[in-house]
């Protein structure tokens, strides 16, 4: 791809200096990912990879199998860690600057704390996540994401 030299004011890509991707291992996150790299590449951006451990579905699961709380957030943990690992080495051929995050909690929510906190331009999504269990259309926490967010999201 040629070098981008002209930017018309206003425009999202060319004001971006820091998105937010957030990724759960789905396949919407993985493609997300790389649509997020390639753009992080063409405005020099800095790229926050977030994944947040989804704490009320680890209750449930814990409610329902009769497991242990703090066991099943073990591993959600290092899952989330090898996840994070994963994409950041993916994204090295772009030679862009790359910050992991972990967080916890709804995920919706916690992408919209971090998108304050971080101060991001733009955020990157999948459509659907890892509960969308092969159903049509946004998926909730993109949907409840693009709803109550000021700044441009980027749906892929």
């Amino acid at each position: 791809m040629a070098d981008i030299h002209y930017c018309a004011p206003g425009h999202i890509f060319c004001n971006a200096k820091k998105i937010l991707l957030a990724v759960d291992g789905s396949e919407g996150s993985a493609r997300a990912a790389t649509a997020a790299f390639e753009v992080a590449e063409m405005t020099k951006s800095k790229l926050c990879i977030l994944h947040v451990i989804p704490t009320p579905i680890i209750k449930q699961v814990a409610l329902m199998s009769d497991g242990n709380v703090d066991d099943i957030l073990a591993k959600y943990s290092i899952k989330g860690e090898t996840l994070l690992e994963g994409i950041k080495e993916a994204s090295t051929e772009y030679g862009i600057e790359v910050e992991l995050i972990m967080d916890r909690g709804s995920p919706s929510e916690r992408i919209l704390a971090q998108v304050k906190e971080l101060e991001v331009d733009l955020v990157v999504m999948g459509s659907s996540g890892a509960s969308a269990g092969g159903r049509t259309g946004l998926g909730s926490s993109t949907e409840r994401v693009t709803m109550k967010i000021d700044i441009p999201v980027l749906v892929v």
